[in-house]
Order: C-alpha cells, then structure tokens, then sequence
C-alpha cells in the first residue's frame, strides 16, 4: 500500500474507533472479566512504550469492571514477553502489548523466533502511533543533521550511537539514518531507554533517536540537541525542531513506532470483542487522548480485521529493510 493510501487508512480509523466503541456487547460476553487481567509489556519500565501501556491499562480498568496488572517483560527486543503471552492460556486474562518493534522489525533481526509474529496472536486493536526524534549529545555543540553529519563524517569510527536494544525502533531507525547518510558509527544497545538516554547526557555517546516522551524535556532544557523528527510534520511539543525533510536529509524515511493490543492466539471472540469495544471507547475518551497528545502519541483505534491488514502492510514495508541491515 502506497504511503498515501497508509496514512488514510490510519487517519480514518479514529473515527471508526467511536463507532466501534458502541457496538453492544452480547450476553454471553457478561462473565468477562470475573478477575484482574494483566497486560504484559515487553519493554522496560519509563520508555515510551511503557507509558502508552500504563496508560492503556489504567483507563480500561474502570469499563472493564477489574484492575489490569502491568507486567514489564524484558529482553530480546520484545521476544521475551511476547513468548510468554504465546503461551499464555487463550482466555483474554493475559494481554500483550504488541508493537513495529516487537512485531515486525524482529523479523528482520531474528530468523529464528518462538513465535509467529503474525499467526500466533489475536490482535484486539492498534493502540497508537508516535514519531521518533534524532537527538545529539550537548558537547558535540552540534545544532543541525547537517552538522551532525558532517561532524561524524570527518571522524569516522569516532562516534557511537545508543538504543533501546537490538531492533528497537529506535535502533532500526538510527542504522537507516546512518546508511543513508554514509556515517561510520558504532551501535550501542542498552536495556530499554533509560540507560541509553543517561550516556547521552553524560556524552559517553554522541546520537540516539527515540521517542518524545524520553528526550522532549531534555531537549526544551537544552541538556541535549534535538536535530530532527522523523515524521512528515513537526510536533506540538517541539515545535522548533524541523523534519527530516525539512533539514535536508528527504533520503531518511519515517519510521513511526506503533503499538497493538495482542491476545493469545485461540482467545473467544466474545472476549476479543468486548476488549475491542471497550478499548475504542477509552481511546476515543477526550481525557485519555489529552494524556497521550502529552507524549506526542496518536490514538488509532479501529477493529481487529483492520489491525491484521496494517500488520502485513508494515512486514512488508520493513522487514526487507532491516533484513538487509544485517544484524541478527
């Protein structure tokens, strides 16, 4: 599917959250949930991924009538937890928070997964979608992707840059960045954002690109160098930082993480429909969508067929990307 015809898909399907937020729910549905559910997320804890799960969890918690626990399941790029609700029962009490990352670009990083990323989930609904930001460590005294660029350019095999974690989002587009424009750097891969963004202020490394909701407020305090945002507009939030386009560099594509509520594969789908219905309800809520918009997240929404569509379209558009990368 052309971007054009992507970015209407995913612009729509707001709208058909509403809708689908409405759908009455059946009888049958009424003994889910009868206990606390948990949603495991695959990712540390005060990442951006993390936040939209918290936030996701906190705000169904109510509709559905019992709490939702969150779990941090850490490691591998997302495979850890993703595997753990693999094999969880398929009863709609154990959740996933899938995602790009934990979904797709671990295709192209490991050829060798316990899992099907595409064939041994449900998927309930796309959650929401946010773009990444280059940044850059103070001391390199850099205020542009020009000069970032030329900087590493005369100093090759001088300059690191860190992620979230081997084919973390932040990773993939970081190694894209970087190829397209011919820089020789080291990766650095951490355990979640955290530790990476804490050796870019210490400036034991000298880029990342993640997402807002870990670099914004360092950026603003000018504790670091946000260059650019990988994304065809500017953000509200950093309203000052061009787009890749916009600073020069249009041979850098946007890679925008998402993220997807999985269930189990064999989950009922009374209870898939019920989480769908309850979940379009809470993302179409004006409170929660005004804590995303926080962290720069976009609601999407929609049903589980659309979900499935979106997936394949973004396996196809990625994988071959990141396979060339050569990285497993």
């Amino acid at each position: 599917m052309h971007e054009v015809t992507r970015r209407g898909m995913l612009g729509s399907i707001p709208l058909l959250s509403a809708i689908a937020g409405l759908t009455p729910v059946r009888p049958a549905m009424a003994a889910f949930p009868d206990r606390p559910a948990k949603l495991v997320i695959p990712f540390a804890p005060g990442g951006g991924n993390d936040a939209l799960g918290r936030i996701i969890a906190e705000d169904i918690a109510p509709l559905l009538g019992q709490p939702v626990v969150v779990e941090n399941r850490v490691g591998a790029g997302g495979i850890v937890g993703l595997t753990a609700v693999a094999r969880a029962p398929a009863d709609g009490y154990t959740l996933g928070q899938g995602g790009l990352t934990a979904q797709i670009l671990v295709q192209g990083v490991n050829p060798n997964l316990p899992f099907d990323p595409l064939n041994d989930f449900v998927p309930i609904v796309l959650l929401a979608k946010v773009p990444l930001v280059l940044v850059a460590a103070r001391h390199l005294n850099v205020s542009s992707v020009e000069a970032l660029v030329r900087l590493v350019r005369a100093e090759p095999g001088r300059h690191n840059f860190s992620s979230a974690g081997i084919g973390a989002s932040g990773h993939i587009a970081a190694q894209h960045f970087s190829s397209a424009t011919g820089l020789e750097v080291t990766h650095v891969p951490y355990r979640g954002s955290a530790a990476g963004l804490a050796d870019l202020l210490a400036g034991r490394v000298s880029f990342l690109v993640d997402v807002p909701s870990v670099v914004a407020e360092h950026a603003r305090s000018g504790a670091l160098s946000a260059l650019a945002i990988l994304n065809d507009e500017r953000l509200p939030t950093l309203p000052n930082v061009p787009t890749m386009r916009e600073a020069g560099f249009p041979q850098v594509q946007n890679l925008a993480p998402w993220q997807a509520l999985l269930a189990p594969k064999g989950t009922p789908a009374d209870v898939v429909a019920k989480l769908n219905s309850v979940i379009n309800a809470v993302l179409a809520r004006p409170e929660t969508r005004e804590r995303l918009a926080r962290l720069d997240f976009v609601p999407i929404g929609g049903t589980p067929e659309q979900a499935v569509l979106f997936f394949r379209e973004e396996s196809e558009r990625w994988v071959p990307l990141v396979r060339a990368m050569n990285l497993s």
